[in-house]
C-alpha cells in the first residue's frame, strides 16, 4: 500500500496549458473599454472620434492590417458581410472626397477628417471578429462576456433610476475631457443612460443585447440557469424603466424577430414570462406605466423633432444626390434630425445607404443562414439571437442619430463582425455562397487582362481629378442690418413703446422683404449658407438664438448672407438687399406720419461689404481619390487573377 501511495505521489499532475490571446481577448478588452469608461470621455482635441474605445478600435485595425499581411493566403471575398462592409466603407471615402472637393465651412472639414477615423474604428472591431474569432466555442464566449457586460451596464442604469443619481460623474478620468451631459428627466423620473452620453444611446445599447441574452439564456447550458436569466431580466426590466420608446420597441421588435425560430411551446413560455415581468414592474411603479402611455400620446416634441426638419433635409439631399456631402458633416448647426437613416442618405447619398442598408441585410442572412446544428442547440439560437440583435440596432437608427454617440454604432459593427465569423465558421457557407465557375486560361493572357482592367480603373478616375482639379471658388459675405430706437422720445409713434418691440418691427420688414422676394433659397439653424451645398443665393433672417426647437429672438438685426461666382456679384447683391430693407423699415413709419425724430432708424454692421472666397480642399480630395483608385485598382487586379484561374 505504502509503494503504491508512493507511486500515486510521484505521477505528475496534468498542467493546463495557458490561456494565448486571442481576438476574442483583444475584442473583450474592447468590448470593456466600449461599455465601461463613460462615452463622454473624449480626448477634447479629436472630439467624438477621441474615445478610448473608438482609438482602442482603431488600434485593432491596425494589428488586424499587420495579421493579414503575415498571412500566406489572401483575403476571401466570398463572405456576404465582407463584401458589404467594403462597399459601405468605400462609399463612405467616396463621399469624403465629395466633401474635400466642396465649399464647406471649417466644422465640417474637421468633421469630414473625423469621420475617417469613426470608419476606421468601425473596421477594426468589424475585421477583428470577421477575421480573428477561431471557432464557434469562442464566439460563444465573446457573446456571453457581451451580455454580461451589457448587465452591469442594465444594472447600473436601474440604479440611476432608482436613486436619481448619475454615480459616473464621480469617477474622474485623468487625460480625458468629460462633457456633463447633466439628468434628463422624463414624467418626474431621471432616464437613466448607465455610461452613455445621453438616454437615447443607453436605449440603443441595451436593446441590441437583450436578443444575445434571450439566446445565451436558452441555448447555453455551460451557465446555470440563474446565471443566464439575470442578464435578461436586467437588460429586459431596464427597458421598461428606460422611459425612451427607442429602448421598448427595440427591446420588443429583437423578441419578435427570434419568435419563428422558436417552437410553440417556447414562444409560450416566454410570452407568459414578459407579461408577467411587465406587470411586476407596472404593480410595483404604477406610475412608469402612465409615463410609457404618455411616451406613445401624440403632441410629444421629440416625435415633431423627427419628421418637422425633412423638408430641410430634402433640399440639402438634392445638391448632391448620388455620394452625399461627406460622412458626419451634416451638424446641428444646420439641423438635429434624430434619424441616422436620414442622415446616411445626406452624408453619403444613395448609393452609400444602399449599401449600408445591405451590410445590415447580409449580416442578418448570414447569421440565419449560418445555422448548421439543431434548432435547440446553442449554436443556433446564437445565430437566431445575432440576427435579432443587428435588426433591433438598425430599428433603432430610425429615433436618433445614433452614429453621432460612440456606443450604438461600436456594438453594431462588432455584431456585425461576429455575424461574418458566424458564417464563414458554418461548415454551409461554401455551400450556400457558392463559387461562380470561370474557365481558366493561359497565364500571359490572364496577366494581360488583369492589368488591362487595373488601367482602366485608373483612367476611369483621370476625368474625375481634372474635375477636381477645376472646381470653382465662391464668395460669400454677411451683413447686418441693425435696429435702433429714435434718438429723441417724441410720441407718435405706435410701432415704439420700449426697445423689445423692435425685433418684432425687425420680424416685420423680414417678412415683408420675403413676401415680396420669396422664401430664401434654404435656411440652416446657424450654419452659414454655402455650407448647405448650394452655389448661389441669399438668406436673409432675423437671428433666432432658440435653435430649431423654439423661437427666441433676442436682438432686433436682420442678417443677410450671399453667396456668389463673383466678388463682384456678392457686393453688388449685398447693397441692393440692404437699400431694399433700409427703404423697407421706413415706409410703415411714413404712411403712419411718424415724425421723423421718432423713426426707428436702422445702421449696417459691417459698413463695408468684404467678400470671402471659400475654396475646397482640392490637394486632400485628390490625395483620397488617389488613395481609392489604387485601391480599386488592386482589387480589380486580383480578382481578374483569380476569376482566371491564376491566382
Amino acid at each position: 500500500m505504502l509503494k503504491s501511495s508512493e507511486h500515486r505521489r510521484l505521477v505528475p499532475l496534468p498542467q493546463r496549458a495557458p490561456a494565448q490571446a486571442d481576438a476574442v481577448t483583444g475584442l473583450t478588452v474592447y468590448a470593456v473599454v466600449l461599455l465601461l469608461v463613460p462615452s463622454d470621455r473624449t480626448i477634447a482635441q479629436l472630439g467624438g472620434a477621441g474615445t478610448p474605445a473608438v482609438l482602442l478600435s482603431i488600434a485593432l485595425m491596425v494589428w488586424w492590417l499587420w495579421y493579414r499581411t503575415r498571412l500566406a493566403n489572401r483575403v476571401k471575398f466570398s463572405n456576404p458581410v465582407y463584401l458589404t462592409f467594403l462597399a459601405f466603407a468605400a462609399a463612405v471615402m467616396i463621399s469624403e472626397v465629395v466633401a474635400a472637393s466642396s465649399h464647406l465651412p471649417q466644422p465640417d472639414q474637421n468633421a469630414a477628417d473625423m469621420g475617417i477615423l469613426r470608419l476606421a474604428g468601425f473596421a477594426g472591431a468589424f475585421f477583428v471578429a470577421a477575421d480573428g474569432i477561431q471557432s464557434k466555442e469562442r464566439l460563444a464566449v465573446l457573446c456571453r462576456r457581451l451580455v454580461l457586460l451589457g448587465a452591469v451596464v442594465a444594472a447600473l442604469g436601474l440604479y440611476q433610476f432608482l436613486s436619481g443619481s448619475v454615480l459616473i460623474d464621480r469617477f474622474p478620468t485623468p487625460g480625458l475631457a468629460s462633457v456633463d451631459a447633466g439628468i434628463d428627466m422624463r414624467s418626474g423620473f431621471m432616464r437613466p443612460r448607465g455610461t452613455a452620453r445621453h438616454a437615447l444611446e443607453f436605449a440603443a445599447v441595451v436593446s441590441s443585447m437583450v436578443p444575445l441574452a434571450i439566446a445565451l439564456c436558452i441555448g447555453d447550458r455551460k451557465w446555470g440557469f440563474l446565471r443566464r436569466f439575470v442578464p435578461v431580466a436586467a437588460l429586459v426590466g431596464v427597458s421598461f424603466i428606460s422611459l425612451t420608446r427607442s429602448a421598448l420597441v427595440g427591446s420588443v421588435l429583437g423578441i419578435l424577430a427570434m419568435m419563428p425560430f422558436w417552437d410553440a411551446r417556447l414562444r409560450r413560455r416566454v410570452v407568459a414570462l414578459g407579461i408577467a415581468g411587465a406587470g411586476a414592474v407596472m404593480t410595483a411603479l404604477p406610475s412608469v406605466l402612465r409615463a410609457i402611455m404618455e411616451m406613445f400620446e401624440g403632441g410629444d416634441s421629440s416625435v415633431d423633432s423627427r419628421t418637422g426638419s425633412w423638408d430641410f433635409a430634402f433640399q440639402v439631399f438634392a445638391t448632391n444626390r448620388l455620394f452625399g456631402r461627406g460622412f458626419g458633416t451634416f451638424l446641428p448647426s444646420y439641423r438635429i434630425l434624430d434619424n441616422q437613416l436620414l442622415l446616411l442618405v445626406l452624408e453619403i447619398g444613395i448609393v452609400g445607404t444602399l449599401a449600408f442598408l445591405a451590410l445590415l441585410v447580409t449580416g442578418v442572412y448570414c447569421a440565419i443562414a449560418g445555422r448548421t446544428a439543431g434548432e435547440d442547440s446553442l449554436d443556433s439560437h446564437l445565430g437566431v439571437g445575432l440576427a435579432a440583435s443587428i435588426i433591433s440596432s438598425a430599428t433603432l437608427m430610425a429615433f436618433f442619430d445614433s452614429f453621432s454617440f460612440p456606443q450604438a454604432p461600436g456594438v453594431l459593427f462588432l455584431v456585425l463582425g461576429m455575424s461574418a465569423a458566424y458564417w464563414r465558421l458554418s461548415k454551409d457557407s461554401e455551400r450556400l455562397n457558392p463559387k461562380i465557375s470561370v474557365p481558366s486560361i493561359g497565364n500571359k493572357k490572364s496577366r494581360i487582362l488583369a492589368a488591362s482592367v487595373a488601367v482602366l480603373v485608373v483612367l476611369l478616375a483621370l476625368p474625375i481629378a481634372q474635375v477636381i482639379r477645376q472646381a470653382p471658388s465662391t464668395y460669400w459675405t454677411q451683413q447686418d442690418l441693425v435696429f435702433l430706437p429714435p434718438s429723441s422720445a417724441v410720441g407718435g409713434n405706435s410701432l415704439r413703446t420700449d426697445a423689445r418691440d423692435l425685433i418684432p418691427f425687425a420680424a416685420l420688414v423680414k417678412e415683408t422683404y420675403t413676401g415680396i422676394h420669396g422664401p430664401s433659397t434654404i435656411e440652416p439653424v446657424s450654419a452659414p449658407i454655402y455650407g448647405t451645398g448650394v452655389h448661389s443665393g441669399e438668406l436673409v433672417r432675423v437671428p433666432n438664438a432658440g435653435g430649431q426647437w423654439q423661437t427666441y429672438q433676442r436682438e432686433a438685426t436682420i442678417t443677410v448672407e450671399v453667396l456668389g461666382s463673383s466678388a463682384q456679384e456678392v457686393s453688388s447683391t449685398m447693397e441692393q438687399t440692404m437699400t431694399e430693407l433700409t427703404a423697407l423699415a421706413q415706409e410703415p413709419q411714413q404712411q403712419m406720419n411718424v415724425k421723423r425724430s421718432a423713426h426707428i432708424i436702422t445702421d449696417v454692421y459691417p459698413e463695408e461689404v468684404v467678400p470671402v472666397q471659400i475654396q475646397s480642399r482640392a490637394k486632400w480630395a485628390l490625395l483620397l481619390l488617389g488613395f481609392l483608385t489604387i485601391m480599386a485598382a488592386a482589387t480589380a487586379h486580383e480578382l481578374v487573377l483569380r476569376k482566371t484561374g491564376q491566382s
